[in-house]
C-alpha cells in the first residue's frame, strides 16, 4: 500500500517539477519576434498610461475612520478600470509610493522601515480591480524627481534617520540597495504571484536624478537589483516578470547607451519622450514626427534585439495651443509611436493642463486595430520602414506616412500635414507606395484612426517587391491607418 502511495504521489509530482504548475498562469515574456510581449501564447501590447495611487480616480482607495468620521469608497473606483478596459487599456504604468505631498502621507515607508499599512490597503484594491478587468503593470519604486523636491523630509535623508546626505549617493549606498530590494520583495510577497505585472521598472530617470557621470553606479544597480528580482522571483514562482528601466534622455549615446540598450539584465528598453515639440507644443504635427525619429533612433541602436517603449510623454513645460488641441496632439503621438515600431502606443504623462483630461478615443481605436485578425503580431517584426513607404503624386507633401513592418506584413499610420494649408488639396491624387513586400497577394485594411472602425478592404498584388494604394479615401479624415498582410504567394 505504501509502494502504491507514493508511486501515485510520484505520477503527480513529476509533471509539475517538469513543466511547472499547471494552475499557476504564466508571466509576460517577450513575443518571439522581439517586438512586442506575449501573454499565454497570444500577444500582448500594451496600452495606456501613467497613473498614481493617490491620484484623482484613485482617491476613493483610502480609507478610514477618525471619531466616526469615515472616508474612502473603494468599490466606486471599480468604474473606472471598468472604463478603461472597455476602451481597450490594458496597462498602467504606477509608482509604488507617492512621493509629491511633503507630509508623506503616500510614501510607502516612513520612516524607512515601517511600512504605511494605508497604502497596502491600496494596493490590494489597485490587484484587485487590475486582475477583474484585465489591466497590466509596469510598477516603479521611486519617483526621484518628487524626492528631489521634498529632501528635506525624505526618510532616506540622514537628517530624518535615513542613510544618504543626498540622491547622488542613492544608487550604490548599501542601505539604500537594502531598502530597494526589500520594497521589491514586499511586492513580490503580497501581490507578485500574478500574470498582471507587466514589469519591474527598476528605477524612474535613472540617469537625471543620481548624479552626474554615474554609469558604473548605474550598470552595478541594474545587475544588483535585477538579479535580487529574478532570483526570488524564480525561487517562489519558478519564473520572474519582466525588468526594465526608465531614463529621461529620449535618446541614448556614450556611455549610457553602451550600459542600457545591450544590457543583459533589461528585457525590455524604455525611455521618455519629452522633445522640445512634446514638452511645449505648438502644433500637433511636429510632436507626432520628433516621436517616431525617436523610436527609430532607439530601436537602430539596440539593433531591434529588443522591445521599445516611450513610458513617459507630454507637455511638462508649456502649453500654447487651445485645450481643444489635445486629444489631437495626443492621439497623433500614439499612432505615431506604434506605427513606428514602439512595442506599444508612448504612456502619457498627465502633468499639465489639459494633457490630464484623459481621453480613451484613440486607445481604443488603437486596441480594435490590434485585436482584428490579419497580422500575426507574435512573428510580425517591427522594423522602421520609413526608407521603404513614401507619398507620391502633385499633392504629396501634404501627407506624412508611418511605418513599421517586414516582408510580409505592415502598418501604416498617415497623417494630413494641418501646418499646410489643407483646403484645396485633392488627395485622391495622392498615392502610397511600399516597397520591399514579397511578391503575392496582400489584404490592405483601411482603418479609421479615430474611433477604430474598418472602413474597407482590398486585395492588390505585390510585384517586384512593390505595392502602390491610392488614398482617396483620405478625403474626409486627418488621419488613417492601413494594416497590410501577406495572405497567398
Amino acid at each position: 500500500m505504501r509502494k502504491k502511495l507514493i508511486f501515485i504521489i510520484t505520477l503527480i509530482f513529476i509533471p509539475i517539477l517538469l513543466f511547472g504548475n499547471p494552475s499557476q498562469k504564466q508571466f509576460i515574456k517577450i513575443c518571439p519576434s522581439g517586438s512586442y510581449f506575449e501573454l499565454d501564447g497570444k500577444i500582448f501590447i500594451p496600452i495606456g498610461f501613467n497613473y498614481g495611487v493617490d491620484w484623482p480616480d484613485f482617491s476613493n482607495l483610502w480609507t478610514g475612520n477618525i471619531g466616526g468620521l469615515k472616508w474612502g469608497d473603494p468599490e466606486s473606483v471599480e468604474s473606472t478600470f471598468k472604463e478603461w478596459h472597455m476602451y481597450g487599456v490594458n496597462t498602467l504604468r504606477i509608482f509604488m509610493e507617492d512621493a509629491s505631498d511633503p507630509s508623506g502621507s503616500a510614501l510607502f515607508e516612513d520612516p524607512l522601515g515601517t511600512v504605511n499599512e494605508s497604502l497596502v490597503k491600496v494596493w490590494n484594491y489597485i490587484f484587485e480591480y487590475a486582475k477583474k478587468y484585465d489591466i497590466y503593470l509596469i510598477i516603479e519604486p521611486f519617483d526621484p524627481f518628487w524626492m528631489s523636491k521634498n529632501w528635506i523630509e525624505s526618510p532616506f535623508n540622514i537628517k530624518n534617520g535615513g542613510p544618504i546626505d543626498s540622491l547622488n549617493q542613492f544608487l550604490d549606498n548599501p542601505k539604500t540597495i537594502e531598502d530597494t530590494e526589500l520594497r521589491f520583495k514586499f511586492f513580490i510577497d503580497h501581490w507578485g504571484d500574478t500574470s498582471h505585472i507587466l514589469a519591474w521598472e527598476i528605477n524612474n530617470e535613472i540617469d537625471l536624478w543620481y548624479g552626474n557621470n554615474n554609469t558604473g553606479a548605474i550598470n552595478e544597480y541594474i545587475k544588483t537589483i535585477s538579479e535580487f528580482i529574478k532570483n526570488y522571483e524564480d525561487s517562489k514562482f519558478g519564473q520572474h516578470h519582466l525588468i526594465t528601466v526608465s531614463t529621461a534622455a529620449p535618446v541614448l549615446s556614450g556611455d549610457l547607451g553602451q550600459v542600457i540598450y545591450k544590457n543583459k539584465y533589461l528585457d525590455f528598453v524604455t525611455t521618455h519622450l519629452y522633445l522640445p515639440a512634446v514638452d511645449n507644443p505648438t502644433n500637433t504635427i511636429n510632436p507626432a514626427v520628433e516621436v517616431s525619429k525617436a523610436v527609430v533612433e532607439n530601436l537602430n541602436k539596440m539593433d531591434y534585439s529588443k522591445p521599445y517603449l516611450d513610458s513617459e510623454d507630454g507637455p511638462i513645460n508649456g502649453w500654447s495651443m487651445p485645450t481643444s488641441k489635445n486629444s489631437e496632439y495626443h492621439h497623433n503621438m500614439l499612432w505615431a509611436e506604434f506605427a513606428s515600431g514602439a512595442c506599444g502606443p508612448g504612456l502619457k504623462w498627465p502633468y499639465l493642463f489639459p494633457s490630464n483630461i484623459t481621453g480613451l478615443d484613440t486607445y481604443n481605436a488603437i486596441s480594435n486595430f490590434i485585436n482584428s485578425p490579419g497580422i500575426n503580431w507574435l512573428y510580425f517584426k517591427a522594423l522602421p520602414e520609413s526608407n521603404n513607404i513614401a507619398a507620391s503624386g502633385v499633392t504629396k507633401n501634404y501627407v506624412i506616412p508611418f511605418s513599421c513592418g517586414d516582408n510580409t506584413a505592415r502598418v501604416v499610420w498617415i497623417l494630413k500635414n494641418s501646418t499646410k494649408d489643407l483646403k484645396n488639396v485633392d488627395f485622391s491624387k495622392v498615392s502610397l507606395i511600399i516597397l520591399e513586400l514579397e511578391d503575392g497577394t496582400y489584404n490592405i485594411e483601411f482603418w479609421n484612426a479615430q474611433d477604430g472602425t474598418l472602413l474597407k478592404t482590398i486585395k492588390v498584388l505585390s510585384q517586384r517587391n512593390k505595392i502602390e494604394v491610392n488614398l482617396n479615401i483620405m478625403d474626409n479624415l486627418n488621419d488613417i491607418a492601413l494594416k497590410i498582410y501577406k495572405t497567398s504567394n
